[in-house]
């Protein structure tokens, strides 16, 4: 049964249905790859599927445009899996459950993937759409952008064609996007030492239900994160119990706010009743601080056993000292404008493995100097905790071209079509765009889309109306592009 087989514009959605149903988690994107180039193969179009899975599609221009200069569309073709606790989805062979809810889709309980894949259903849909007028087109749709930008950085400096770039990763209709931040991954590493312990309890603590959200997108907003209340919490039992680490894990992709967290802890058996009153006292503390902007936030505190074996005093130390420190959220605001974030900090991950725990921050920045001064702050921090580091993952800023013909005419045609004025703007998240620019130095671009929201989590919908719009916009566009 096909769900969205009413909707207009038809093949849109028709293409969105059927790139739901492939399993693209990053990293796993070797099916969702397949079916796109089957589809240009299908087409009779010129079809390339490079190394690193990246898929060209290219479409002669039709009369009257074969003197244009060629017009390439972006979308990725991973999205971010995440789901609800209570959620069974198995994401590396379930397909994703389309819902209609009123000019909304969302999906049961998981991410939807609106966040690349309504790119991809466009740019398909545009392919074999015989009736439209427009330049030669090449539609790339790049692997893995949802964790180190790898399709991108993989593609080769001489394949594309095109002189203009129309990404379709943004998520707020009526807005262009002509600039964003880069950025990069900092892991520290806090080397683990286990003692054994006797007579002590084992406790875990979870921090749950917060909204988390996009860390280029939402990071400005007052969202807790789950790592930062969990670490305080320690801090706070810490300062009148004797407790020690057993393990901790919070947060699961580095480009997300983190919403849930856990700490197992060992108490001493005849401190249970103190902290059993002293865990309540913080637990309410910390519900009533967050709960206006946080109405979900939940703290689970369960009772197990007895601990034979816990990490040493000196790990919890660091580790306690090393998440105090390390900044989350804004770092800095634009200086000509205020309200947009300039350079920022997501305490993303915290893991604990065999022999080291590991914290994950992602950086971004839209001017390099700054985001050097935030990774300095960052290692430094990491080497008072006496914790290794690395730093992977950079991806470039995309920096604003105060002349693009491209952007005259799509805030034209915009103000013609919807009679408003488009509003053009940078942003703080990372696309992909920074990397093509600095591939490509001569290539105009900007990005737009229809609007999505709650991306990366599971409440993530795209409006139905909103993608109709914007696609009758993106057809009109490559009219006008001659």
């Amino acid at each position: 049964m096909i769900k969205l087989e009413d909707l207009e514009p038809r093949r849109v959605f028709y293409y969105f249905e059927q790139i739901s149903k492939i399993p693209r988690c990053s990293y796993g994107e070797k099916n969702i790859s397949n079916y796109i180039k089957n589809v240009g193969e299908k087409l009779g179009l010129e079809t390339i599927q490079d190394d690193v899975l990246n898929v060209i599609i290219r479409k002669p221009a039709t009369s009257g445009y074969e003197n244009s200069e060629g017009v390439i569309i972006q979308g990725h073709m991973d999205m971010v899996c995440e789901k609800e606790d209570d959620s069974s989805h198995d994401f590396s062979k379930d397909p994703i459950k389309l819902i209609i809810d009123g000019d909304y889709i969302h999906a049961d309980k998981t991410t939807l993937g609106a966040d690349n894949g309504i790119a991809v259903a466009m740019g398909l849909a545009i392919l074999e759409d015989n009736s439209l007028e427009h330049p030669s087109i090449e539609l790339l749709v790049t692997s893995s952008e949802e964790t180190e930008m790898d399709g991108a950085l993989g593609l080769s400096e001489n394949i594309l064609k095109g002189t203009r770039l129309l990404n379709i990763d943004s998520e707020e209709e009526g807005v262009l996007i002509s600039g964003s931040a880069g950025g990069e991954l900092i892991e520290a590493r806090i080397p683990v030492e286990y003692e054994e312990v006797t007579d002590y309890i084992e406790i875990d603590i979870t921090v749950r239900g917060l909204m988390g959200g996009h860390s280029g997108g939402e990071i400005h907003k007052p969202r807790g994160n789950s790592n930062k209340i969990l670490n305080d919490m320690l801090k706070k039992i810490a300062e009148t119990i004797d407790i020690r680490l057993v393990s901790i894990t919070g947060g699961t992709k580095d480009n997300a706010i983190p919403r849930q967290a856990t700490a197992r802890i060992a108490v001493e058996s005849e401190k249970l009743s103190e902290f059993n009153n002293k865990i309540e006292e913080i637990k309410n503390r910390i519900v009533a601080t967050y709960k206006t902007e946080e109405p979900d936030i939940d703290i689970i505190i369960t009772k197990g056993g007895l601990v034979s074996k816990a990490l040493s005093k000196s790990v919890l130390d660091s580790t306690n000292l090393l998440l105090d420190s390390i900044p989350t959220g804004v770092f800095t605001w634009l200086p000509q404008n205020k309200e947009i974030v300039e350079s920022s900090s997501n305490l993303a991950i915290i893991k604990t493995e065999k022999d080291k725990i590991i914290i994950q921050v992602s950086i971004r920045s839209s001017v390099e100097n700054v985001l050097l001064e935030l990774r300095k702050n960052i290692i430094e921090k990491t080497n008072e905790a006496n914790a290794e580091y690395s730093i992977s993952g950079n991806y470039p800023e995309w920096e604003y071209n105060s002349k693009s013909k491209l952007r005259d005419t799509a805030l034209a045609l915009y103000k013609e079509m919807f009679e408003k004025e488009m509003i053009s703007t940078v942003i703080h998240a990372g696309l992909e765009c920074g990397v093509f620019a600095k591939k490509y130095p001569k290539l105009d671009i900007i990005s737009f889309g229809p609007n999505m929201y709650d991306v990366h989590i599971p409440k993530e919908s795209l409006s139905i109306s909103s993608t109709k719009r914007v696609y009758e916009y993106l057809i009109e566009l490559l009219k006008r592009l001659r």
